[in-house]
């Protein structure tokens, strides 16, 4: 085993420190994963590390299991101090392992089997909104999340901590306007979240080919949107309450589009 780095100032500790920045990240082409449980799903889900640190005094059986896995993987191993992973790690109380990933090119294909269902973040802002929408998409069966300009960074540490492994499974898109016309050959039918709309998101056919829209909860959807928009839909609520969180509205239409689909399957199977 290499000899535990102790200092800051080591050439690896201040790359991997680096990227918490954005325009590092971009450059690099890289990001960090924080924790055993989320370095294991990226393993899983066929992603290679660039390196794994990991702090030989903290770690536990499952630590040791990824620093085992990743080794038999080729992987280059950088055992730190605690201090040292301290100051690397984003979160307060950092886990034993951290690693650093490639950003995944996970294509973007429309699906052969079923009609196509995207996600359109358009100017989202907060990092746990997004990540519980990505998380959320790819629960809710979505085949790919599109990324409007001034949508925050989707690397952004605590995005991918709330994504919870979404970055290695589901493509995501950083779109430009003429990207977006490109993206909408593909589905019939632009949805976007409104909580002013009377149209209530059950009442949409998610079976058809479909894109989602969430807004910024400051600003809604930007103009370029609105104006390919052909449905626009709320969730209905009691109680005084005027609006639900970005992340909230659009994990509970993902959801309602996945119920509708899978229903529809049901239904084909049994005439069959």
């Amino acid at each position: 085993m290499s000899a535990v780095i102790t200092s800051r100032r080591h050439p690896l500790v201040q790359f991997a420190r680096s990227l918490r920045e954005r325009r590092v990240r971009e450059r690099e082409r890289a990001f960090v994963v924080e924790g055993p449980r989320l370095i294991a799903d990226a393993l899983s889900a066929g992603a290679r590390p660039q390196m794994l640190y990991y702090a030989p005094s903290r770690c536990g059986p499952l630590e040791a299991r990824i620093v085992e896995r990743v080794q038999e993987l080729g992987v280059r191993l950088v055992p730190i101090s605690e201090e040292v992973l301290e100051y690397i790690a984003e979160t307060v109380t950092p886990q034993a392992v951290l690693a650093v990933f490639p950003m995944p090119r996970l294509p973007f294909r429309l699906p052969e089997r079923e009609h196509a269902l995207l996600l359109l973040l358009d100017r989202l802002q907060d990092p746990g909104n997004l990540g519980t929408l990505l998380r959320s998409a790819l629960g809710a069966g979505a085949h790919a999340v599109l990324l409007m300009p001034g949508t925050v960074d989707p690397y952004n540490p605590k995005v991918v901590r709330a994504a919870a492994g979404a970055h290695f499974r589901l493509p995501i898109q950083e779109l430009t306007p003429d990207g977006l016309h490109e993206v909408g050959r593909s589905v019939v039918q632009w949805v976007v979240a409104d909580p002013r709309a009377r149209l209530s998101y059950d009442d949409v056919d998610w079976t058809a080919p479909s894109l989602l829209a969430i807004g910024s909860e400051a600003h809604g959807t930007s103009e370029i949107v609105e104006r390919v928009a052909t449905h626009r839909v709320a969730i209905p609520l009691r109680g005084g309450l005027e609006s639900l969180n970005a992340a909230v509205a659009g994990s509970i239409i993902l959801f309602e589009a996945a119920r509708q689909r899978r229903n529809a399957s049901r239904q084909a199977t049994t005439r069959e």
